[in-house]
């Protein structure tokens, strides 16, 4: 039941958002703001007509990501900035939405991945090698009338909705069937080097593989399901939301860019594990320097569950 309350509440926001922006990006509304990031983005070592692929994918989708970039004459080293930076950042009205329902700030998380974005970009224009290939579009803008984009999103929609209904109650019905047999243990003690690297407790292992397979929206009611259940601390589930706004569906969506556009896959994905692991690590050092019982209204469970200290290696 919780399963398809969590479905139909995902169904209620994906519905108006995603019609939302794709009618802002059909009438230029997406294009006008992104003139004015055109000279930020150069700093990234991307064009000018970058920031409307990015806007497209972090209000809608990879998908949608994906087709404003192939519009845009880019070579491959830009292809592999771009890709990286819309990883990071896709889905956000969905995805935050879903991180602020299991108990993260979804202001932060917002911050977080927009930050993220920008400092993984800029890291890649100063690290790659200047490209050698030429910039070419991946294929022809074409416009769309309003009748054909409607038409185009009633579809698409209609498919996006099966999917979340069914992998929503799906999951639940696993996500239940692996705590009654006590196989959710057995995963979180096969997956502790990866957390710990990444600076996760230990508990937080099926979520972290739900994200990391069906990604945020997909894996929406397990992850707020969970979150909310009382089995993990508020602390715990903050370094997991930390590390899965950065990096999550690292297979899937990886291979959507690298297939789609012909993004460099080992640049598409470690930075953002790094970047994932860095955001928590970072985060656990802040919690060591705050004051005595700062916010112990919030995370004073963790310490009743034995979390440690804000350092020390992740259960």
């Amino acid at each position: 039941m919780s399963g398809l309350l969590t479905g139909a509440w995902l169904v209620a926001i994906v519905i108006p958002v995603s019609l939302c922006m794709n009618l802002l990006g059909w009438a230029g509304a997406l294009s006008r703001v992104s003139s004015l990031l055109s000279p930020a983005f150069r700093l990234l070592g991307l064009p000018g007509d970058a920031p409307v692929a990015f806007l497209t994918g972090a209000a809608i989708n990879c998908y949608s990501g994906i087709a404003a970039m192939k519009a845009i004459a880019l070579d491959d080293r830009q292809v592999t900035i771009l890709s990286l930076a819309i990883l990071i950042s896709h889905n956000l009205p969905i995805e935050v939405a879903v991180q602020r329902k299991s108990g993260s700030s979804g202001l932060r998380m917002l911050g977080l991945r927009l930050i993220s974005s920008l400092i993984a970009a800029l890291a890649l224009n100063l690290i790659l090698p200047e490209a050698t290939g030429p910039s070419r579009a991946r294929a022809a803008a074409e416009a769309i009338t309003l009748g054909a984009l409607l038409a185009s999103w009633a579809l698409g929609t209609a498919w996006l909705v099966a999917r979340i209904l069914l992998l929503v109650v799906g999951l639940t019905v696993l996500q239940r069937a692996l705590s009654e047999f006590g196989l959710v243990e057995v995963l979180s003690r096969l997956l502790f080097p990866v957390l710990w690297l990444l600076g996760l407790p230990r508990r937080t292992a099926f979520l972290w593989i739900v994200a990391n397979t069906l990604g945020l929206a997909f894996g929406a009611a397990v992850i707020i399901d969970e979150a909310n259940s009382g089995k993990l601390s508020r602390k715990e589930v903050e370094l997991l939301n930390r590390s899965v706004a950065v990096c999550h569906s690292l297979l899937e969506d990886t291979l959507l860019f690298v297939l789609m556009v012909g993004a460099w896959a080992f640049w598409i994905t470690v930075p953002r594990v790094l970047l994932a692991a860095a955001s928590v690590w970072l985060y656990r050092l802040a919690r060591r320097f705050e004051p005595a019982g700062a916010d112990e209204s919030a995370l004073g469970k963790s310490r009743q569950d034995g979390d440690g200290g804000a350092l020390a290696p992740p259960r």
